[in-house]
């Protein structure tokens, strides 16, 4: 392998990674624990703040780690419970121009927004399935409208708010063009399309502005282009798509027109090898991605051209 391709990781052990190809499916060793209190076990997701710092959220520990721009963790917030202010197994995560951290409370079913001390500054929704309330809520993201989109996951839909006011909702439980089962991720892109991970159909589908369904890509299996049991996406400063597709063991880039580009990693617990992954998120040429099964956080280089 190339060294020059090398970037390093942080988790339960220190590894390298690297762009490459997938490689055929394997079963993979469980991670390692660690001494150090700060350390991840299993990072769902994660989001830079303004000041460069990395958040994660560690569903198992129940709390969102805080890490420096070497990648060493420096702090947390969260603990394990259903009051304010604590959590239950977080997933989703969003940070805003002023520092404040979106959770999707995942168990708890809401959203807390955190200050960058681990205060609470606002719990969005409660369990339910009316409007505004949720079913285990996957993800989370803020746009430059100063909407926030959820992937209200069991309830198979995504809702959008404008601060805490519900705003509008996509889909409903079905196998119809624009029905869900199982959402995962949501993002808005370049154009103004919302684009929604469908976990269980196995497919990205696109809504316009006015919600109402546009066009979808992926499809079921392994072969480059289909998914298995996709479960974060997110698009970089130039446009490119990047898709973690959970149960295939990597990351798929796309256009954001849905024309499949390439893969990054393979199946293992090595450098540039995966299990699981479950989120990632882009800054300047890097790619990050909590390799969830492997106890850490991986970074690749994003391919040129």
């Amino acid at each position: 392998m190339n060294r020059r391709t090398f970037i390093k990781s942080v988790g339960a052990a220190g590894v390298f990674s690297f762009f490459g190809t997938a490689s055929s499916l394997g079963r993979t060793p469980a991670p390692r624990e660690s001494a150090d209190p700060l350390s991840l076990k299993g990072p769902f997701h994660l989001a830079f703040d303004p000041s460069g710092n990395l958040l994660v959220t560690d569903s198992p520990r129940y709390r969102v780690s805080r890490l420096d721009s070497s990648l060493k963790p420096i702090s947390s917030f969260g603990r394990p419970g259903s009051e304010v202010g604590k959590l239950n197994y977080p997933k989703g995560l969003a940070i805003d121009a002023d520092g404040l951290a979106y959770v999707a409370d995942c168990n708890n079913c809401r959203v807390q927004v955190f200050d960058a001390e681990g205060n609470v500054r606002q719990v969005i929704g409660s369990i339910g399935s009316i409007g505004g309330s949720f079913a285990n809520p996957q993800s989370v993201y803020l746009d430059g409208r100063g909407r926030m989109l959820v992937a209200d996951t069991r309830n198979h839909r995504v809702q959008i708010f404008q601060g805490a006011t519900l705003i509008g909702i996509i889909g409903e439980l079905g196998d119809a063009e624009d029905q869900f089962r199982l959402p995962t991720a949501s993002l808005v892109a370049p154009d103004g399309d919302i684009l929604v991970l469908d976990s269980k159909h196995c497919l990205v589908k696109v809504f316009g502005e006015d919600l109402k369904f546009r066009r979808s890509f992926g499809g079921v299996g392994e072969a480059p282009g289909q998914f298995n049991n996709p479960e974060g996406m997110t698009v970089d400063d130039k446009g490119r798509l990047w898709i973690a597709d959970t149960k295939n063991h990597r990351i798929q880039q796309f256009g954001i027109d849905g024309t499949f580009v390439g893969v990054l990693g393979k199946v293992g617990s090595g450098p540039g090898e995966l299990s699981n992954p479950t989120g990632v998120v882009c800054r300047g040429d890097k790619i990050y991605v909590a390799d969830s099964g492997n106890g850490r956080i991986q970074v690749f280089q994003a391919p040129t051209g």
